[in-house]
């Protein structure tokens, strides 16, 4: 797995953990799987009565098709990841509100990241998921209808 951190200074910094396991099943064969299953299937087929020419395309056409799927899926992955990153990034050294495993923390966010496919903003210790912000607000103002206007970090409340 890669992860990719933006902090308050605007760099990213590539950094990497588990490695990912390849997907098992049909969602996990490549290209190059069906072409040595394809290879198989010519070498294996009976002499007399071979592959017809419309049936050998029709297989490729499929696999091409496949290919084009499993390519567009995860370039569809990375732009997503790439906008919940610019997200995230655009809401650092603003005041956050949000929860992180139930409890409320609240703060300035000085980072950005994104880990397993989730982007999350990091006030002091802690790492609120987009998902889990409640509000975001510029430092010393109050969200809409929030009374409180202290500019805390990391705090439960």
């Amino acid at each position: 797995m890669s992860v990719i951190a933006t902090g308050s200074a605007g760099s990213t910094t590539p950094t990497s953990g588990p490695q990912v396991t390849k997907p098992k099943g049909i969602g996990g064969l490549t290209a190059d799987d069906f072409m040595k299953l394809l290879i198989a299937q010519l070498k294996s087929q009976d002499p007399t009565d071979p592959m017809k020419n419309e049936d050998l395309l029709n297989q490729v056409s499929t696999m091409r098709e496949l290919q084009a799927n499993v390519e567009l899926s995860d370039t569809l992955k990375s732009i997503l990841g790439g906008q919940q990153l610019t997200t995230a990034a655009s809401i650092i050294g603003k005041k956050v509100k949000g929860t992180v495993e139930g409890r409320a923390v609240s703060g300035i966010a000085d980072r950005a990241f994104i880990t397993d496919g989730v982007a999350y903003v990091g006030v002091g210790s802690k790492s609120i998921a987009l998902k889990d912000l409640l509000s975001v607000s510029e430092p010393g103002l109050a969200p809409a209808g929030d009374p409180s206007n202290g500019d805390s970090t990391d705090t439960a409340e």
